[in-house]
């Protein structure tokens, strides 16, 4: 367990930071790894992020079903090559992150040599504006260049223009070309960057 961001200071120091910090205090995040025990919580944090979408896709969004994603999720964290995050606040889920082997999107679905598949990155809601998503997003950046890949990709929502500005300013590129995404029913937009 790895915490990150420790309060100190008195109380009023507290309340000045909560003030200048977007209405954050400093929460104490525990990072830990994340495995098929933990499919549930990310599903569960994953179908928040998608109802998140209705904001900008509209009110007729209508997410894959949860245990769909359960599955999806608990499938890719059994394999091998599966790095994953989990960062609580006290008890509570607050967000997580996984990477993986890139594939070829079309079936045989090949390996693609030193890529990484930065799988997923969601934060809940009322942590929104912590500093969490940049935390882990760089803890995921780390670790796959510790692995020797050689860059990594991410596929996000066009749509989500709150999702794309934040991986422009962690340093990640897209080539602007829209990819269809039958099981959210959205174009995604690919986004790389060098490691």
């Amino acid at each position: 367990m790895t915490p990150f961001e420790r309060p100190s200071g008195s109380s009023r120091d507290r309340e000045k930071r909560k003030r200048t910090s977007g209405g954050h205090d400093q929460t104490v995040f525990v990072l830990r790894p994340a495995g098929p025990e933990d499919a549930e919580t990310l599903a569960e944090t994953v179908q928040l992020g998608f109802a998140s979408f209705r904001s900008w896709a509209g009110p007729g969004f209508d997410p894959p079903p949860a245990v769909l994603e359960r599955s999806r999720i608990r499938e890719g964290l059994v394999h091998p090559s599966t790095w994953a995050v989990l960062a609580l606040a006290g008890r509570e889920p607050a967000g997580h992150v996984a990477f993986t082997q890139a594939r070829e999107r079309e079936e045989p679905r090949p390996d693609i040599p030193g890529l990484a598949h930065f799988w997923m990155l969601f934060v809940r809601q009322p942590w929104w504006g912590s500093g969490l998503a940049s935390r882990l997003n760089g803890l995921a950046v780390d670790e796959a260049r510790a692995r020797d890949y050689a860059a990594m990709r991410l596929h996000t929502p066009a749509g989500n223009l709150r999702a794309r500005a934040f991986y422009e300013r962690e340093g990640w590129r897209t080539d602007g070309v829209p990819i269809p995404e039958p099981l959210l029913g959205l174009d995604l937009m690919e986004y790389r960057r060098d490691l």
